[in-house]
């Protein structure tokens, strides 16, 4: 029996399709028959070299599937429907027993489909049995995939803010927040805010795209900003503070793009005390800037995220189970047409999210 893998083999290229046995589990780890893959936009950053990674690596962080081989004693068991917490630690740190890999006390960083092989495979090697997450029945296994990173990812973005709308709603019952991009991110992002932040928030979204801001008030947004091209930062601003209520500005704002351009408007758009919360990855090699006098005047405050923890996706997952969250809409793609895929998703050209079906 042998396994499909499609590997990086030269930055910004298509990838290579290999054939090779299938893997056995390490030791305190496991092998995932692969059912989904998602396809994320940092794989875009991959392929291209934005984040340099060993070539000849697989892509494919967004992993879903069954238990293929673990060892005996675990608390799961071959034929069990999980899902990858694509980033492990060293395993023994305090940050890590406590399920926070990504912050890693000794700085280790395993990632799945970046520095080891990753889910553009039918069988992928977990080097720890604790990134795996069972999926309950009530979860399609293309929405599992995507959860240990854009689901979670957006909803730790909105807990991100909530101490700090919830303080607003207390002294103004007319709060709004902004969530930059209606992409994938983005649409997740818009339910976790209608489920976590108080009741009577206005959620709103901007985007370059009128299709998107659709798929968005689909989704349950409140309002829609289209930031095309053309549209200048006064128009930006005036129209903003159509929607923002008596506030005059929004109590805390997502940004998913992440740009110099989202970065500065939502500077602009914040109420005083507003939060931003950075999350895109968008802005590679670029900066932006912030007025200093008015930042503080303004008393803005700002933090930024990369994914979330593992008690984080237990949540998210268990949202998803009771039917309180739904998964953007989704397409499926054979694996030999991943690179393809991610072109159009380097495009703008994807609606939802795109999963790759193995």
């Amino acid at each position: 029996m042998a396994r499909r893998s499609m590997r990086l083999v030269e930055y910004g290229k298509p990838f290579q399709l290999t054939k090779e046995e299938v893997p056995t589990a390490p030791k305190g780890g496991a092998v995932v028959k692969t059912e989904y893959a998602g396809v994320c936009h940092s794989d875009v950053h991959l392929m291209d070299g934005d984040f340099p990674i060993p070539l000849n690596t697989v892509l494919g962080h967004e992993i879903a599937g069954t238990v293929h081989d673990i060892e005996p004693g675990q608390d799961l068991k071959v034929g069990d429907r999980v899902a990858a917490f694509f980033r492990g630690g060293c395993g023994d740190c305090s940050r890590c027993e406590m399920g926070e890999p990504i912050a890693c006390l000794q700085g280790v960083r395993r990632g799945l489909g970046s520095t080891v092989d990753g889910g553009y495979s039918d069988y992928v090697i977990i080097p720890d049995v604790r990134l795996l997450v069972k999926v309950p029945d009530t979860v399609a296994m293309d929405t599992a995939c995507l959860l240990p990173c854009s689901g979670l990812t957006a909803y730790n973005a909105v807990c991100k803010m909530v101490p700090t709308v919830q303080d607003f709603a207390k002294h103004n019952g007319d709060c709004a927040v902004l969530l930059v991009g209606a992409g994938g991110l983005g649409l997740w992002g818009v339910q976790f805010a209608k489920q976590l932040l108080p009741a009577g928030v206005r959620v709103i979204c901007a985007d370059v795209d009128e299709e998107k801001l659709k798929t968005a008030r689909e989704a349950g947004c409140d309002g829609a900003l289209l930031w095309g091209k053309d549209v200048d930062n006064d128009t930006v601003v005036a129209e903003a503070k159509k929607v923002c209520g008596s506030l005059g500005g929004f109590a805390a704002a997502i940004d998913f793009v992440n740009v110099p351009a989202t970065f500065e408007r939502v500077e602009k758009i914040l109420a005083q005390g507003g939060m931003h919360v950075l999350v895109g990855l968008m802005g590679v090699g670029v900066s932006a800037s912030v007025p200093l006098m008015p930042y503080v005047l303004g008393r803005h405050q700002m933090t930024s995220l990369v994914v979330g923890s593992l008690p984080q996706l237990t949540d998210v997952m268990a949202l998803v189970a009771q039917g309180k969250i739904k998964p953007p809409p989704i397409s499926h793609h054979t694996l030999e047409n991943v690179y393809d895929v991610l072109q159009d998703l380097k495009a703008g050209k994807v609606k939802g999210r795109a999963v790759v079906k193995l």
